[in-house]
């Protein structure tokens, strides 16, 4: 499976297939996670975190503060915190 930025998602595949995306926004040094998706077929198995878990290194690499209005992102970064 590979992980791929584009404009404002980060894309999810197995093989050519996008399996899973979190669709992000970037205001004032800000990146704020909207929705975090994972297919039916791969839930499960961690995918939704090991995306959050390239979110932050993407935030930490650019100098982003992380914010969440999707539940998945709002309880990851809970635990993050705790």
């Amino acid at each position: 499976m590979k992980l791929k930025f584009e404009e404002n998602l980060l894309n999810l595949y197995d093989g050519s297939k996008i399996i899973g995306y979190i669709k992000f926004s970037i205001k004032d040094e800000i990146l704020t996670v909207i929705s975090t998706v994972v297919s039916a077929d791969y839930q499960g198995q961690g995918l939704a975190r090991k995306m959050m878990d390239e979110i932050m290194v993407y935030a930490k690499n650019n100098n982003l503060e992380v914010d969440s209005i999707c539940s998945y992102g709002i309880k990851y970064l809970e635990k993050l915190n705790s």
